[in-house]
């Protein structure tokens, strides 16, 4: 994950030592305890970083990835389904 933060950065991927977690939200519980710092998606740290629980003092980089909605079938227009969709599109 550093290594894919710091090509989207343009930065010098930092050493491998450190304490790993399994889950990345893991990471995110460990640096708001003052443990070290971690990476995650805006859209999960976006509350501690506005009540000053948690910094990005490099700010945040696109990396490409991104959040899908999948369904196993075509979505009915005007099902709770496709109202979610349109939901998702006009929020991004």
């Amino acid at each position: 994950m550093w290594g894919i933060f710091a090509a989207a950065a343009s930065q010098p991927a930092p050493d491998a030592s450190g304490q790993v977690f399994e889950h990345f939200y893991f990471s995110l519980q460990a640096a708001v305890a003052g443990l070290g710092v971690a990476i995650g998606p805006w859209q999960l740290v976006r509350d501690d970083l506005n009540s000053g629980v948690l910094a990005a003092p490099m700010g945040f980089v696109e990396d490409g990835s991104r959040y899908c909605l999948l369904s196993p079938q075509p979505l009915q227009p005007g099902s709770p389904q496709a109202d979610l969709l349109e939901w998702l599109r006009a929020a991004s």
